[in-house]
């Protein structure tokens, strides 16, 4: 009896050291401090990782390659916009003038208007998804839209065509099953929050509930969507608050906070399923806040880089890589 109890108490601690593939390490109280830094001085965009947990870097027109130990560089011909790493190592980029860019087996290949059909070469954001396919924006305000490619076709989701209310698409995720998740903007009060489930079928999460302006969206382990709003470019000036909102249950809960934010720059979701934002309390500094799921933590005066931020991406180690104009700086989440 005694040894069956002994048994139980030790699987019991196996099963709460792990979860979704992260042992117990990697849920340590969270870190503002800088653990790393790579790339210093120079301007970086965007990071994604392979299975093999290797970073592939967008710096300028350069795709970097970075296993921990060395880089390598590759010339890309334009600015990198974003990129993503297919779980069959594909790095899908977004570029300014040159379309998406596929970089496979040390060779580009590029996607355009002109060989394509796409829109326009100017794309902002790319995601691949579980299956190989890769989806993008290809976009304006009242021009293109969410784009999607098996490698044989590309398919083009617009107001025209789809439920998608507006053109521009500024930002999308895709979830580990295959969900796609995306945000409409162009015009100010009517941005809103798609999904495109496997079957292609395309839902506004909450129906009609819209948004003044979004300013970034991630999904958390469970495929909920968070969304921060942002009212910067209204002319009414302490009319609205910017919100922290997540979908859960069919409908969409703000996140209360005891502060108030003046602007959000970038948020996004971690392995633990904390939210990280970016913000400052008016008249004061400005800071990374992290929702635990219970209470809200707040990084300390000067500890994060004074170094402005384009893109923020969490490793499969739950380190926070925050891409800059001075470099990558790297946040070990890890105890």
């Amino acid at each position: 009896m005694k040894a069956t109890i002994v048994f139980i108490c030790i699987a019991l601690f196996l099963f709460s050291c792990k979860k979704d593939g992260l042992t117990y390490k990697e849920f340590a109280p969270i870190n503002f401090d800088v653990s790393d830094r790579i790339l210093e001085g120079e301007k970086v965009a965007c990071v994604d990782f392979d299975r093999d947990g290797n970073a592939w870097i967008g710096a300028g027109s350069s795709l970097v390659f970075y296993d921990g130990n060395r880089t390598k560089s590759y010339e890309v011909g334009s600015e990198i916009r974003d990129l993503s790493v297919g779980l069959d190592g594909k790095v899908w980029i977004a570029t300014k003038d040159r379309g998406l860019a596929l970089f496979f087996d040390g060779k580009f290949t590029y996607y355009t208007m002109q060989n394509s059909g796409l829109p326009r070469d100017l794309i902002s954001t790319v995601e691949a998804a579980p299956d190989g396919s890769v989806w993008f924006s290809s976009s304006a305000h009242q021009l293109g839209g969410l784009m999607h490619f098996d490698g044989k076709k590309f398919e083009l989701f617009t107001p025209e065509n789809s439920p998608i209310n507006q053109n521009l698409i500024i930002d999308l995720k895709v979830d580990k099953t295959g969900n796609v998740f995306f945000s409409s903007a162009g015009t100010v009060t009517q941005a809103k929050v798609f999904m495109i489930d496997k079957h292609k079928n395309i839902t506004a999460l909450g129906g009609d509930v819209i948004f003044y302006w979004i300013a970034a969206i991630d999904v958390n382990s469970k495929s909920e969507v968070v969304v921060a709003t942002d009212h910067s470019l209204s002319s009414c000036m302490g009319c609205y608050t910017n919100d922290v909102a997540i979908y859960r249950n069919g409908k969409w809960n703000k996140i209360e906070a005891e502060f108030e934010w003046n602007f959000f720059n970038r948020m996004f979701v971690d392995k633990r399923d904390f939210i990280w934002v970016q913000g400052s309390i008016k008249g004061d500094y400005q800071s990374y806040f992290v929702y635990d799921g219970h209470k809200w933590h707040r990084s300390k005066k000067d500890q994060l880089p004074d170094a402005f931020i384009y893109s923020v991406k969490v490793d499969p180690r739950n380190s926070i890589w925050f891409c800059t104009d001075d470099g990558i700086y790297i946040l070990n989440q890890r105890s």
